[in-house]
């Protein structure tokens, strides 16, 4: 990702120490001082309006990372959601250098942002479900009953009760159409609280997605029990790009996650490929404080192993604020592979590690399908078939 640089005021610094210079030479250092020093500071305090009462560290991962922002004001709006107490260590007035990143594309807004809708609430059933659907979802929700209604002041306990391990996976594919008549116990746009307890983190899934309908329709119909059994409190952002341009996975990621931090302070990110599915709900979707998460460690595609050792993509969990450390994905990898390489190797400039849980619970499944046209080999990727 293309990034500014941190400019500091110098200009004012170097000015002012020339004009106080003169004052002395000139023997009129007190009223001559004081009317410079008001100069001054009043051309920083106006200059720096929007920045003056912002913390210097926050902006400049704000820089780093502004993620398509490609002007200045879209990135002050951004970095309103990014400033939490515990990161602010200092202030500092410092100037945001302008840059675009979105030269690779025509447009200005080449990716919008898709965020599904209420799937569901099942008040809607404009025709008779499948029976074999109403099974599935039975199914899947036999091994999620919460223990209670009565909403508790209690946190959500570190190791969910109601784990059960390996669970089947629903394979067939339903249209989301159908899907939206089901209640998922989810609200619009794909939130789930537990209601039982205090969630520990709240995770944004964000999902890439590009003319992956049959992909989507059985990742959410298996993921949203999966995730509530775990008591996780969450929300799915599905960002679809836009037909006739090349697939940029990481690009949508980035979008994925600035779009979740303007509507809410999630604490924790997920980074989810539409073609995997969990089926051992003992892989906890939670990010460590420090570390990067490596989930789909194990697919059944590799034989259940590890292709290479500094693999971090398919499903990926990083908390926010070392996603902003990390100045998240390259938006210069087109088509498929390269850029989780290149996620591992900023992760590790930075001196964020890479967990995994072990081989037996880390494990998923990958859906069968073909290439797909736009989103060809990237010959930068590390893996090749």
């Amino acid at each position: 990702m293309v990034s500014g640089r941190i400019v500091r005021n110098k200009r004012h610094y170097s000015l002012f120490g020339k004009l106080c210079r003169s004052c002395f030479r000139i023997n009129q250092i007190k009223p001559l001082f004081l009317v410079l020093l008001v100069i001054f500071f009043l051309s920083v305090y106006l200059s720096d309006l929007p920045l003056r009462k912002e913390p210097r560290k926050i902006f400049s991962m704000l820089n780093r990372s502004a993620l398509l922002a490609s002007n200045y004001s879209t990135r002050l709006k951004i970095a309103e959601h990014f400033l939490f107490p515990w990161q602010i260590k200092n202030k500092n007035k410092i100037s945001l250098e302008e840059y675009n990143d979105t030269d690779y594309f025509s447009s200005p807004t080449p990716v919008p942002l898709m965020v599904t809708t209420p799937l569901g609430n099942g008040t809607v059933q404009p025709y008779e479900l499948p029976q074999s659907l109403l099974e599935s979802h039975k199914l899947l929700y036999n091994y999620s009953q919460p223990s209670h209604n009565v909403k508790s002041k209690q946190p959500c306990p570190l190791v969910p009760h109601r784990l059960v391990g390996k669970v089947p996976v629903v394979k067939e594919y339903y249209p989301i159409d159908q899907l939206n008549s089901l209640d998922f116990r989810v609200k619009a746009g794909g939130t789930y609280t537990p209601p039982n307890c205090e969630p520990l983190q709240k995770i944004a899934i964000v999902i890439p997605f590009r003319q992956r309908e049959m992909h989507l329709s059985i990742l959410l119909l298996n993921l949203h029990p999966y995730l509530q059994r775990q008591e996780s409190s969450y929300t799915i952002f599905v960002v679809n790009q836009i037909q006739g341009s090349k697939f940029n996975r990481a690009m949508l990621m980035n979008i994925g996650f600035m779009e979740a931090m303007k509507r809410d302070r999630y604490t924790c990110v997920i980074f989810h490929d539409v073609d995997l599915i969990p089926f051992n709900d003992k892989s906890l979707y939670r990010c460590p404080k420090y570390s990067t998460r490596h989930l789909s460690v194990y697919i059944d595609k590799f034989d259940y192993r590890l292709p290479y050792k500094e693999i971090l993509g398919g499903v990926v969990a990083i908390s926010s604020h070392l996603f902003i450390k990390a100045n998240g994905y390259s938006n210069q990898f087109f088509g498929w592979g390269g850029e989780d390489d290149d996620f591992q190797r900023r992760c590790e400039s930075k001196g964020v590690n890479i967990v995994r849980y072990p081989k037996h619970v880390g494990q998923y499944m990958m859906i069968k399908h073909g290439g797909d046209s736009g989103n060809e080999a990237n010959p930068q990727r590390t893996y090749q078939d």
